[in-house]
């Protein structure tokens, strides 16, 4: 062998090559979103009045840019505890300071990956290293998301009448019964998948993941005092996102109210979350432009609205890379490691 050459086994070899066409994809598919938001944003805004847009953006004022980051930002404490409500249901003790950390981190990584699915890979990884099995890992985090989503349903759900009213006879008129009615369906399938007849049929599926994934969804969800708690905790968590919307809003001229954007920005929230784009950019703008729409909001302002909040949380995220960037990628210390399963508060 010659000096400074170093050859390359032939199994290090083929695991390259077999990883190769799997690197192809995952760019494809980021190359794909980053597309697909950039084609929405521009197609948005050739249809919508420059100057109209530009002044929208321009009446911001850095208070009110301000005051949201910080709720945004105090939301993530908020959404540590339901994380850690939802882990002491399954048996993981989580602490709060552990799970704030890893939180912020993971919206770090939801606005700089393609995909908001980054960000809960980003926390089951951070989770791992704290001595969660990787399996129970991505159940506390898939279930914590549910959890949001489940409350995200309850919110729509309750402002359906006034949401129905407001579109009319309006060709989406049904759009949203639809999402909604899918999404408590999906639910429901969910709880039934730890039944003994599904069971049988998704272990022969050779699926004991689903399974598993079951039954953490009767701990949390079957859990009256977890599923209450959980459950109020997002729901504040909602609310309080539509306050910093309206912040922003009202900032900028916009003739809303809070209880307005309580009903209409559900539904949008619910669109952005389809992995189809980079953090929902594009998808949101679209959708919000349609849901101001209908109290008569001008599509610039609409516009204008969903870029500063999305700025915001933006600013957000980066505040949680500079926790990833001080953590140092270490390994947790020993007092943040997994404990014997606590009692549920």
């Amino acid at each position: 062998m010659s000096a400074g050459r170093t050859n390359i086994s032939p199994a290090v070899s083929l695991q390259r090559n077999r990883d190769s066409p799997t690197r192809d994809r995952n760019l494809l598919k980021i190359a794909f979103k980053i597309a697909i938001s950039a084609a929405l944003i521009g197609w948005l805004v050739y249809g919508i009045d420059g100057s109209a847009l530009a002044d929208g953006l321009s009446q911001v004022s850095f208070p009110a840019l301000f005051l949201a980051f910080a709720i945004l930002l105090g939301l993530s404490a908020v959404q540590a505890c339901r994380w850690v409500f939802v882990a002491r249901a399954m048996e993981v003790g989580l602490p709060f300071r552990t799970a704030w950390v890893i939180v912020l981190i993971g919206l770090f990584f939801n606005q700089t990956l393609p995909s908001s699915i980054g960000g809960d890979a980003a926390r089951v990884w951070r989770l791992r290293r704290a001595g969660v099995p990787v399996g129970l890992s991505i159940r506390t985090v898939l279930l914590d998301r549910l959890v949001a989503l489940l409350a995200l349903l309850v919110i729509a759900t309750a402002g359906l009448p006034a949401l129905m009213g407001w579109i009319g006879d309006q060709p989406l008129r049904w759009a949203v019964p639809i999402l909604l009615f899918a999404g408590f369906s999906g639910f429901a399938a969910l709880l039934l998948i730890d039944t003994p007849v599904l069971r049988k049929v998704v272990r022969m599926l050779r699926t004991d993941e689903i399974v598993a994934l079951g039954r953490s969804a009767h701990q949390v969800f079957l859990n009256p005092r977890c599923l209450l708690s959980t459950l109020a905790i997002s729901l504040f968590i909602h609310a309080t996102v539509c306050v910093s919307i309206t912040v922003i809003g009202l900032d900028i001229g916009a003739d809303i109210t809070f209880w307005q954007m309580l009903v209409l920005f559900p539904p949008v929230l619910l669109l952005s979350m389809v992995p189809f784009s980079v953090a929902g950019w594009g998808i949101r703008e679209g959708a919000m432009i349609t849901a101001l729409g209908f109290i008569g909001v001008p599509p610039a302002i609409a516009f204008s609205i969903s870029i500063l909040f999305g700025i915001v949380i933006l600013a957000v995220g980066l505040t949680g890379g500079v926790v990833w960037l001080a953590s140092g990628g270490q390994r947790p210390k020993a007092d943040t490691t997994i404990d014997q399963p606590p009692t549920f508060p």
